[in-house]
C-alpha cells in the first residue's frame, strides 16, 4: 500500500479557499439566471394557482358539497 502523507494547514487552507470561491460562483450564476427567468416563473405559478382555485371551487359547488 502506498502512504500519503497529511496534507499540510496551507494545503488545506487553499483547497476550503477554492471550495468557497466555487460556491460563491454557483450562487452567482444561479441568482443571474433567477434573474433572467423569475417574470416566467411567476407567470406560471400564477397560473397553477388559478387553476387550482378554479378545480377546488368547481369541486365544492357543483360537486354535491
Amino acid at each position: 500500500m502506498s502512504e500519503q502523507k497529511p496534507s499540510t494547514i496551507v494545503q488545506r487552507f487553499f483547497r476550503a479557499c477554492l471550495l468557497i470561491l466555487g460556491g460563491i460562483v454557483a450562487l452567482w450564476l444561479a441568482v443571474e439566471l433567477l434573474a433572467q427567468f423569475w417574470a416566467w416563473v411567476l407567470l406560471i405559478s400564477v397560473i397553477v394557482l388559478v387553476l387550482c382555485v378554479g378545480v377546488w371551487a368547481y369541486r365544492y359547488w357543483w360537486g354535491g358539497r
